[in-house]
C-alpha cells in the first residue's frame, strides 16, 4: 500500500479519485487543535474549492490560520493534500484568487447540482435558515496519492506547519486510528499532538441524510512499519444529524469505565 507523492492535481490516478468523490474532508486549525468535517467540493486545474457557512467555526479558523489539510476519499485509494485556504468572498481576498472564481463557481455548481437540489428540498421541508455560503479556495502545496487507504474515517493531526488530514482506519473500542506512516512523517507530524477523528455516516443526498461524529482531543503516534497507530484521548465529541449539531465534553467516568464515545453513534 504505497504512498505516491504527486506533483499535479490532474495526474490520471489523482483525477480519477477526485472525479468519483462526492465530498472531501477539510481540516482547519482552531484554538483546540485540528477540526475536520466532510464538505462538498470542486476541483479546478490548480485549486480545490469548498462552500462553508460565513459564520461557522471553519470560516473563522480559515480567516485566522490559512494552512489546511484535505482528504478526498476513494474506494481503494485516497488523496491527501496540504495547502493554503482563502475566503474568496472577502474584498481583501488576493487578486490571484478572485480571478479564478468565474471558473470555480460553475464548476462547483455543476459538480454538486444534485446535492444542492436536495439541500433546497430539505430546507423547505424543515423551514431551516442556513447561513449564507462563503467560497473557499485551497491552493495545493503538497499532494499524496495513498493506495490501499479508503477513508472510512479521517484523522486530523497538528503539525508545525498546520493541520494534517489523513485517511484512517478507526477502532472505536481501542480508540485508535491507523494511518499511513510515511504520509504522516512527510508532513512533519510529531509523535504527540492535538488530534481528531471524523467518522462520516451519511446515507444519501441533502442535509437530512447527513450524520457523523467528530472526536477531538490529544493523540500519541506509534510507528509500526508502513502504518502509524494513533492512540486518541477524546476530550470533546461533536455529533451532527440533519440540521442539528451538538458538542459536549467527554465524561471522565465514561473513559474510566472504558465506554467508547463513538460506539453510540
Amino acid at each position: 500500500m504505497p504512498t505516491q507523492h504527486v506533483e499535479c492535481i490532474w495526474d490520471p490516478e489523482v483525477a480519477r479519485v477526485l472525479g468519483r468523490a462526492s465530498l472531501a474532508y477539510l481540516a482547519v486549525e482552531t484554538s483546540r487543535g485540528p477540526h475536520v468535517t466532510p464538505l462538498l467540493f470542486a476541483a479546478t486545474p490548480d485549486r480545490l474549492w469548498f462552500g462553508i457557512g460565513r459564520g461557522t467555526l471553519k470560516a473563522r479558523a480559515v480567516a485566522k490560520r490559512p494552512a489546511v489539510g484535505v482528504v478526498v476519499p476513494g474506494e481503494n485509494a485516497s488523496v491527501a493534500i496540504r495547502g493554503e485556504a482563502t475566503l474568496v468572498d472577502r474584498l481583501s481576498a488576493p487578486p490571484a484568487e478572485l480571478v479564478r472564481t468565474p471558473l470555480a463557481l460553475p464548476a462547483f455548481a455543476s459538480r454538486n447540482a444534485l446535492e444542492m437540489a436536495a439541500f433546497a428540498r430539505d430546507v423547505a421541508r424543515r423551514g431551516a435558515r442556513p447561513q449564507p455560503l462563503a467560497l473557499v479556495s485551497v491552493r495545493i502545496g503538497a499532494l499524496d496519492l495513498l493506495d490501499g487507504w479508503p477513508a472510512a474515517a479521517v484523522l486530523g493531526w497538528m503539525a508545525p506547519g498546520g493541520p494534517v488530514a489523513l485517511p484512517a482506519r478507526w477502532d472505536p473500542v481501542s480508540e485508535r486510528a491507523r494511518v499511513p506512516a510515511d504520509a504522516l512523517q512527510r508532513a512533519g507530524g510529531p509523535r504527540a499532538a492535538a488530534a481528531c477523528v471524523c467518522i462520516d455516516e451519511s446515507e444519501g443526498r441533502g442535509p437530512l441524510a447527513k450524520r457523523g461524529t467528530l472526536l477531538r482531543g490529544h493523540g500519541r503516534a506509534t510507528l509500526r512499519g508502513a502504518v502509524a497507530s494513533i492512540a486518541l484521548e477524546p476530550e470533546r465529541v461533536t455529533r451532527w444529524r440533519g440540521f442539528q449539531t451538538q458538542t459536549a465534553a467527554v465524561a471522565l467516568a465514561d473513559r474510566q469505565a472504558g465506554t467508547s464515545v463513538a460506539s453510540s453513534v
